[in-house]
């Protein structure tokens, strides 16, 4: 069988008949970009041959230009591997330190649902030589009368009582016992996990005081198969165990980070004795092993839409032996728990005044409303957010661009994350670029480039326009860092969605632009992105900047919310069932709003009187 070395890993793999390189180094651990899932559509898969020889695809001399093709570039996806091959992979996706967003560890409202109770057995005589089983069961009514649940692990720890009585520390979840230990005990911990399509974040949580004890996260690894849901999704019909392989990867992150959680902490994993997990649709459905069909059929109605609680070992999650996973409810097939726990965590429903929440992702949910009642919806923002979908595109990782200001003179200046040399453009990043090319006159209100107000940086190259902001010698990849036309539009199809969206809730809520007191940007979205560029491009309404503001990784301070208040899990179930969900996709004036607002900032200027009166050109 053929080889393939990946270097500068170093690492080599035993190829299969007709394999792929992206297939060998997806099965090797071997990290390579693809953003389409290896359909040969997006570009990023993108490896150099240096030793082994391979006539280019159509799509190599598409994607990678006839220049890289000649100098050994070759698309992963597309590269089949006959004879034995090394390949150099980007080392940067291996070595990359990806920004995590910590929220609050302030949390209000402690009445978990397992608790830890401290029980004393009086122990038995040989007048009254009564099971400690007995003994137990005798305790466990004086606290609550009723049917209680006791485990074969919890009976078993019975078993080394003493006879003459002892204290017991017992973990309860409403009326069963969890655990039984003797002694001192190891604590009783909980786990929310924010499972992202892109990045699944973990905060390992005291259930007795509330205090965040360890973060930690890690890329979602079914980016694999594709950066958005629908990739993956197709990925778990098109292939028979498809639908396992997305659960074992999201399944195994879980554990991954449950296991780093824990190192941090000192414990031991079996003290977790739940799991709060909240996601997408797609994602809440992936991590329970559910059929993900439906969510692609109309009308994108998800298998459950309900609150679910399961014993971990059910899904391979890896805790205490009788501990439970929990997710919160979904809304609808776009619309997810982790949509739910955003509004549970910005108070939405208990405010006097209508306020917009965006939580901007692959998959972007937005909502508006107030405790009058609450509006919400799903676009298709794309992963342009993201930095992906994007010519010189990357996460937030160092080495990316992540935020531009252009000058009255047109001089350029960027910033990298970890002031590292340049590799691409992240979200951030290409928000403020479009922005400041816009007040510039570089771009039209249209998004057309305009070719001669910059022409030292404005490049034509097969009748495109790009905008460079980083010569090859300056950048770490020793490639080019531009932004091209079809970058812009990438950008305008994400944002008029956004922008239509809003319009839409707005005027199903009875509500006009000047009575929005607010808008709350959620997720590293909210956290990195600047409000002004992003009201420049028109991304949302044109309020006044002091009221908007970015409110963290809310999906994950809801999931902590949660884990820890019982009341609070009841209130995210009735919030899911109350609010009125608005299917885009139904709505007859979506289309025409739509394409009005793929315009900068907008078709009608008269939205946005202070953006405009900005423009220079």
């Amino acid at each position: 069988m053929p080889k393939v070395r990946f270097e500068p890993s170093g690492i080599v793999a035993e190829a299969k008949a007709g394999e792929t390189v992206l297939d060998v180094a997806r099965r090797s651990d071997v990290p390579i970009d693809s953003i389409c899932g290896g359909r040969g559509i997006c570009g990023r898969c993108q490896v150099q041959l240096v030793s082994g020889s391979m006539e280019p695809t159509k799509e190599d001399l598409k994607l990678l230009g006839k220049r890289k093709v000649q100098s050994g570039s070759r698309l992963a996806c597309r590269l089949k591997v006959l004879d034995d091959l090394t390949i150099e992979t980007p080392e940067y996706l291996g070595s990359s330190k990806h920004v995590i967003l910590e929220s609050s560890d302030d949390i209000r409202d402690m009445d978990p649902v397992v608790k830890e109770l401290v029980l004393h057995l009086k122990g038995s005589s040989l007048e009254h030589p009564i099971s400690i089983h007995s003994q137990f069961d005798d305790v466990l009514l004086d606290i609550h009368d009723g049917e209680w649940r006791v485990p074969l692990s919890a009976l078993k720890a019975l078993a080394k009582v003493s006879p003459d009585g002892q204290d017991l520390k017992v973990a309860i979840r409403e009326n069963e016992v969890l655990r039984i230990q003797l002694g001192n005990g190891g604590g009783i911990y909980g786990l929310a996990v924010d499972v992202g399509s892109t990045t699944v974040v973990a905060y390992l949580m005291d259930l007795r005081s509330g205090k965040v004890l360890a973060v930690h996260s890690l890329l979602n690894p079914q980016i694999k198969h594709g950066d958005d849901v629908i990739s993956r999704i197709t990925y778990s019909m098109a292939n028979q165990d498809g639908r396992k392989e997305l659960q074992d990867l999201v399944i195994g992150c879980i554990n991954q980070l449950a296991a780093s959680c824990c190192e941090t902490a000192k414990l031991d994993p079996e003290n977790i004795m739940e799991i709060m997990l909240v996601g997408n649709t797609a994602m809440h459905h992936s991590v329970f092993g559910l059929d993900q069909r439906l969510l692609t059929l109309v009308p994108f109605a998800p298998v459950t839409s309900e609150a679910l609680e399961y014993k971990g070992f059910e899904i391979g999650v890896k805790m205490s032996p009788e501990g439970y996973a929990c997710a919160l409810p979904n809304v609808a097939g776009f619309v997810g728990a982790d949509h739910v726990a955003v509004l549970l965590a910005s108070n939405l429903d208990e405010l006097s005044a209508p306020h917009m929440v965006i939580d901007i992702g692959t998959n972007g949910e937005i909502s508006v409303g107030d405790d009058a009642g609450i509006f919400s919806a799903s676009v298709a923002a794309g992963p342009a957010f993201e930095g992906g979908n994007l010519s010189c595109g990357m996460r937030g990782a160092e080495g990316a661009i992540d935020h531009v200001t252009i000058d009255k003179d047109l001089n350029l200046e960027y910033s990298t994350i970890g002031g590292k040399r340049p590799r691409g453009i992240c979200g951030s990043g290409a928000i403020d670029l479009v922005s400041e090319m816009f007040l510039a006159g570089i771009i039209d209100t249209s998004g057309k480039i305009q070719q001669g107000v910059d022409p030292e940086r404005v490049k034509k190259k097969d009748g495109e326009c790009r905008y460079v902001l980083v010569e090859s010698a300056g950048s770490s990849l020793g490639r080019e860092v531009s932004f091209t036309q079809e970058d812009i539009v990438q950008i305008q199809f994400a944002k008029g969605a956004l922008h239509a969206a809003g319009e839409i809730l707005m005027e199903r809520r009875g509500i006009e632009e000047k009575d929005l007191h607010g808008i709350l940007l959620a997720g590293a979205f909210g956290n990195f992105v600047d409000p002004e560029s992003a009201r420049n491009i028109g991304l949302f309404p044109e309020v006044p900047l002091e009221r908007i503001k970015g409110i963290g990784n809310a999906a994950g301070s809801g999931a902590k919310m949660a884990l820890m208040s019982k009341r609070l899990r009841l209130k995210a179930s009735a919030l899911a069932k109350e609010l009125t969900y608005v299917e885009l996709a139904a709505q007859q004036d979506f289309e025409d709003r739509f394409y009005a607002s793929l315009y900068f900032p907008h078709l009608d200027w008269s939205k946005f009187p202070e953006v405009t009166s900005r423009v220079r050109r």
